[in-house]
């Protein structure tokens, strides 16, 4: 829609052939049907990632937040920011987001084809692009922004990655990303449902670690949330290969000697009380009862007979409980695909095809992804933006 947009806006007779029966169907179910359109954070490199990371620079830089903010004010969209930096419509309607934009390409006059699925193509002499139902189009430039495979019961699939293919591309690896993570650890099924803020990080190859401190959902499977769906985008690519573990404070920001102290001071209220109700008003009970169970320590022992070193270790664990994740969820429970047509094929200041001239590529089909909270909205837009312009000739 954004390249449709941009290229009708510069005069070009444009059409959008869309695969579903409705427009946006990502965008809809985005921020829990609320769309985090972008972030004020969105013009930092560092929220985006590929196998060539400085890829996205070029395009972020020829439509920055300044840009999408304008572009949307002009539509009628207006703001609210939210934790980390997150923006929303000030209407909490991801459907409004669509209208709008769905009104100005018919203002434009762009055209419109729904239930237009791709199946196959030439790009000999132009384009010629044949449709499911036997219908054929034909353009002098085309834009390929069919998405990744993520979600595929909004019809994603990687048909115009295959197109692509067909056409001499290549497509890196794809794998889930903003996803949740699945654990072997059992005890974690008692935890299900219980949602908490805590500081969860993990060690990458190369000792580097990763850090993020939000929301954390346990369920049946594993864990969830919005620090396992940001981690996910750079732990996905190690899982499999090793071991890979997360360390969670549940008293972010917080040290061992700092719990300790307080579990001193706690107890020392309150002798009487089992080890269990000490963390009552402090700790979820759905949490308390499985955790200790799992670190060995017994639930009714009284804090009064619980000597420092216990005191201390159980500090360590509560700011450092290591829990092992062994894969992402499928597909289907991503928000993003990361991997897609290989960067290295495709101008970084134009996101036109090096292989085929007049072929661009924008959004998620590109070997771009982000961090959660908008910025993957961000390079939506921009690449659509730079992908409908007309360079040069």
């Amino acid at each position: 829609m954004m390249a449709a947009i941009v290229a009708a806006e510069s005069g070009e007779r444009v059409t959008l052939l869309e695969g579903n029966a409705q427009l946006g169907r990502k965008i809809l179910i985005s921020g829990n049907g609320r769309c985090n359109l972008t972030n004020l954070a969105a013009d930092d490199r560092k929220h985006y990632h590929g196998n060539h990371p400085h890829f996205p620079r070029s395009v972020l830089r020829q439509f920055r937040l300044e840009d999408t903010l304008a572009f949307f004010d002009n539509l009628g969209v207006a703001f609210r920011e939210e934790k980390r930096q997150r923006l929303f419509p000030v209407s909490d309607q991801a459907q409004s987001v669509v209208d709008l934009l769905e009104d100005q390409m018919k203002c434009l006059g762009v055209q419109v084809e729904m239930n237009a699925k791709v199946v196959n193509g030439d790009c000999r002499s132009g384009f010629v692009l044949r449709v499911g139902d036997g219908r054929s189009f034909e353009c002098d430039r085309l834009v390929l922004a069919s998405g990744g495979v993520s979600l595929t019961r909004l019809g994603a699939d990687r048909s115009g990655m295959d197109l692509a293919v067909d056409w001499g591309h290549q497509v890196t690896e794809l794998k889930p990303g903003l996803v949740p993570l699945i654990s072997p650890e059992k005890y974690l099924a008692k935890m299900q449902g219980l949602k908490i803020r805590a500081e969860v990080s993990a060690e990458m190859q190369g000792g580097r670690r990763i850090v993020d401190t939000d929301d954390l959902l346990f369920t049946k499977y594993g864990v969830s949330g919005f620090t396992i769906l940001n981690l996910s985008a750079r732990l996905v690519a190690e899982l499999g290969s090793r071991p890979v573990y997360l360390k969670i404070n549940l008293f972010p920001g917080q040290s061992p000697d700092e719990i300790s102290g307080m579990l001193a001071e706690r107890w020392n209220r309150h002798p009487h009380r089992s080890l269990e109700l000490s963390f009552a008003g402090l700790l979820s009970g759905k949490l308390v009862r499985p955790l200790l169970d799992h670190l060995g320590y017994e639930r009714e022992a009284q804090v009064e007979r619980i000597d420092k070193a216990i005191r201390w270790q159980i500090a360590c664990a509560l700011t450092a409980w290591s829990v092992e994740v062994s894969g992402p969820r499928p597909f289907d429970y991503a928000e993003v695909t990361i991997g897609g047509i290989d960067t290295d094929e495709i101008n970084p200041d134009t996101l036109e095809s090096y292989l085929v001239p007049g072929l661009y590529f924008a959004g998620e089909m590109v070997d771009v992804h982000a961090d959660l909270g908008g910025f993957n909205f961000q390079w939506a837009w921009a690449s659509g933006t730079v992908a409908g312009r007309r360079h040069g000739n």
